[in-house]
């Protein structure tokens, strides 16, 4: 995930960059761009490769002679999925945007008095642009089927979140999907066998994680975030496993 900030003032470029900064331990691939020249920033859009899950965040009122908006017109020129997120001291902005189609993830006001609240805004929005990356994602289906006793179930393997052994439970798994929880009867080995996707981890001993439905990781709290807010708690080397599983599945 590339982070862009395109800002006139540098002191509020240097503040949003810092508020960034202290979200890198909870978004594991969190890369801040250093092409940062607004005067220059129009000119590097054709050489850059602009991926889905980017984030670009834009003042509207840049000191030149072109506008947030018309970077923002040149971005989609490129990628219509990446997130877009403006910059403004003015809440009224809005209208202009929406008539050019730009759709924008937000806004970010540059009131920066209250840094937890910026900071916690900021961290909002990035959950909020990775979401919207998997929802794309998610239109192709990949159909999976599991056999439990009599019954066989399926699922879309994109929607599934995790897959735990039940403790106590000898031969029963939990599937976790983006909406709901399944119960089935079988052992996890069987299961991981059958999940061959390349998201799919299967090198736990007691869970499957869909690396792809993953929004945030936190080590200090020992959970993992997935998509549709669900929740799983975890001990800290497996997260340090999964972790480096995401990074070797990102850069593949």
């Amino acid at each position: 995930m590339n982070i862009y900030v395109i800002e006139d003032d540098n002191q509020q470029r240097k503040q949003i960059i810092h508020y960034l900064n202290e979200c890198k331990h909870i978004f594991f691939d969190l890369k801040i761009s250093t092409l940062s020249n607004h005067l220059t920033f129009m000119e590097e859009i054709p050489k850059l490769t602009i991926n889905d899950n980017d984030v670009f965040f834009l003042d509207i009122d840049l000191m030149t002679t072109y506008t947030g908006i018309d970077l923002a017109l040149e971005i989609r020129k490129y990628n219509a999925k990446c997130s877009i997120i403006f910059l403004t001291s003015l809440e009224d902005q809005a209208i202009s945007v929406l008539n050019n189609n730009i759709f924008p993830l937000g806004y970010l006001i540059k009131n920066f008095k209250n840094p937890s609240e910026t900071k916690q805004i900021i961290i909002e929005m990035i959950k909020k642009s990775q979401l919207t990356s998997k929802n794309f994602w998610r239109f192709k289906q990949d159909k999976v089927e599991f056999s439990s006793g009599s019954e066989t179930l399926f699922f879309n393997a994109r929607d599934i979140c995790y897959i735990q052994s039940l403790k106590g439970f000898n031969g029963r798994v939990l599937v976790k999907t983006l909406t709901e929880e399944t119960i089935i009867e079988a052992k996890i080995g069987k299961i991981k066998k059958q999940l061959q996707q390349e998201y799919m981890m299967t090198s736990l001993q007691s869970y499957i994680i869909n690396l792809e439905n993953i929004i945030s990781i936190d080590r200090k709290n020992e959970q993992i975030l997935f998509d549709g807010q669900q929740l799983l708690s975890i001990g800290a080397k497996s997260i340090d496993k999964v972790k480096k599983a995401l990074r070797v599945y990102s850069d593949d």
